[in-house]
């Protein structure tokens, strides 16, 4: 579902405040990249940050649910408390973290 009128600009201001990320919209959602790096997506004004078996329980026991797409789960994104969107030093560690997992998931990929 794409964003409403102003959440993408809210999104990036948050983000922004966190961190120096880019960003751009992207079939009626929005991608974030720090560094070049994927890692993290808005959709259905809601923001989702990659995941993986050593960052996913965060999420999970802050209530997070997975990224649904199209009634599809994607367990490699989780929903980023809205407690951390307000936070930029808390935003920053979580961007920090989903980028490192992104990294590590393309370094995996080319060991293959």
């Amino acid at each position: 579902m794409p964003l409403s009128p102003g959440y993408y600009e809210r999104a990036v201001k948050a983000l922004t405040a966190a961190r120096p990320i880019t960003h751009r919209k992207m079939f009626g959602g929005a991608g974030y990249y720090l560094d070049g790096v994927f890692f993290g997506i808005a959709d259905d004004d809601k923001i989702f940050f990659k995941v993986d078996a050593q960052t996913a329980g965060d999420y999970e026991a802050a209530g997070m649910g997975p990224w649904i797409v199209g009634g599809q789960i994607n367990d490699g994104y989780r929903e980023v408390p809205a407690s951390v969107l307000d936070d930029p030093d808390s935003l920053g560690d979580s961007i920090d973290a989903a980028a490192e997992v992104a990294k590590r998931k393309a370094s995996a990929k080319k060991r293959k």
